[in-house]
């Protein structure tokens, strides 16, 4: 009697990417032709392969977020925040907010500082922490998006889907908030992509200014208190002060490199 040889090997990898489980498979061949593992159990043998591929699946979906958002850094994280003594950051608050609860009660953000204080790059770490919790995140400079829906024509289809990725996303994150005056135009799709989100979803703004400074780079005073009434009515404040994180950066990497 012939007695044909089901054991698994690196040759059997194709059948499980073929099934998109190729964690779970690459763990499976692993198991068999591990002697360590012999003594296991089959249930421990198929738990551990399914841990690593839920594992896996659960990487693979926080890095397409991630990819989705259009944030300029994948890796910023709250994890490397740096909590210097003569910066006001409170490791308690940042913790609270990466749990990302603002986000499932559609509360706004708000992180005001002077330039180079680590504005961007809080938001940022927030929009990694809203990915790793299966939040859908937007990020864009305010006149990168200005500049981005100046491109499409009015009714053009592309455009409408754009806005429909705004108005749906879980959390919209816009860097650099009126930084610099902006258009009639720019004004009221700005409003009109606040107004559709209210009480959907959250806003992130991040600016040098205080909101009551915002009406500076507004034209239009009832656009400009709507927007400001839609942002900062539910919104939770950030006031970053504290060294040029720029240059405290730069230090430390001249330093690592000596």
């Amino acid at each position: 009697m012939v007695v044909l040889d089901d054991h698994l090997t690196e040759d059997d990898m194709g059948l499980f990417t073929g099934l998109r489980m190729t964690a779970f498979g690459q763990a499976v061949i692993d198991i068999a032709n591990d002697p360590a593992c012999d003594m296991w159990t089959f249930s421990k043998k198929i738990r551990h392969a399914l841990e690593l591929e839920t594992t896996a699946r659960s990487q693979r979906r926080v890095l397409k977020l991630l990819k989705e958002s259009k944030t300029p850094n994948l890796a910023a994280c709250v994890e490397e925040i740096h909590y210097l003594p003569d910066r006001t950051l409170n490791r308690n608050v940042i913790e609270r907010l990466a749990s990302c609860r603002w986000i499932e009660n559609a509360t706004n953000l708000v992180i005001l500082g002077k330039s180079s204080v680590g504005k961007s790059y809080l938001a940022q770490a927030m929009v990694n922490a809203a990915c790793r919790r299966g939040y859908s995140a937007r990020y864009y400079r305010l006149d990168d998006l200005a500049n981005t829906l100046a491109v499409y024509h009015r009714n053009d289809p592309e455009r409408l889907a754009f806005l429909r990725t705004l108005h749906d996303c879980d959390t919209l994150f816009l860097d650099d908030f009126l930084t610099t005056p902006i258009t009639l135009e720019t004004a009221s799709e700005l409003l009109n992509i606040l107004a559709a989100r209210e009480n959907r979803g959250s806003t992130v703004v991040s600016s040098q200014f205080d909101p009551e400074d915002w009406y500076k780079s507004l034209h239009d005073a009832v656009i400009a208190e709507s927007i400001l009434n839609r942002i900062v009515s539910s919104s939770e404040l950030i006031q970053l002060d504290g060294p040029n994180m720029r240059q405290h950066n730069y230090a430390r990497q001249e330093g690592a490199d000596t």
